[in-house]
């Protein structure tokens, strides 16, 4: 992807991600969706806005090679937390509206398989995309769009944001390990950068 990361946090209004002092915020989150070990001694947490395209990149380019490397092993826990900035005002809150239905309703496993599958209409999203994902993994279509629709879950993604924001999280996609924040910064293949960089605090907190 040739866009670069500073051009789109341009775009936010937001600067400085990706680099957190390692602290965790006193109040209890919400239960976030888990892949991987949910007991490994490693915890990856990632901070994301379903409208912002480097977060789709990341869920759809880096998480395989890191579910390849580290989750099938067993080796870490990875979360999925929402921080919408927002970058789009419907679909910032509607979008994890809908993944927490799924989440809460189908379980981690459609969670993931749905968000997935979502992130492909980034640019073009609508109701009867979110319905329609949701019928394809085996959810109930009509209760997600709902969900979406009236944002249903809207004061857990405000909750999940604000333990983001008092563990020093500014924007997107921020991604934490054992609470330290992966450096993320300008590339003309931030796929590549962001998986190098990853793996690189991920390898430094197994040893």
């Amino acid at each position: 992807m040739n866009q670069t990361r500073r051009a789109f946090l341009g775009t936010t209004g937001t600067v400085g991600l990706g680099v957190v002092a390692g602290c965790l915020g006193s109040e209890d989150p919400p239960e976030p969706p888990v892949a991987g070990n949910p007991d490994a001694d490693v915890t990856v947490a990632v901070y994301e806005d379903f409208s912002c395209p480097f977060c789709r990149d990341f869920k759809l380019g880096v998480l395989p090679e890191l579910e390849e490397q580290y989750l099938e092993s067993g080796d870490v826990r990875y979360e999925h937390r929402d921080f919408p900035i927002p970058v789009d005002d419907t679909w910032s809150w509607a979008l994890p509206s809908a993944a927490r239905e799924v989440f809460e309703s189908e379980g981690n496993d459609a969670f993931w398989e749905f968000t997935s599958e979502i992130y492909t209409y980034l640019g073009s999203y609508n109701y009867g995309a979110i319905e329609g994902v949701a019928d394809e993994i085996g959810a109930d279509g009509a209760a997600i769009r709902d969900a979406a629709e009236e944002e249903s879950h809207r004061s857990t993604i405000e909750d999940d944001k604000s333990y983001g924001e008092s563990n020093g999280v500014g924007g997107t996609p921020t991604i934490l390990v054992d609470g330290d924040a992966v450096e993320l910064y300008e590339s003309e293949d931030f796929e590549a950068m962001a998986l190098e960089e990853t793996t690189a605090a991920i390898d430094a907190a197994l040893e």
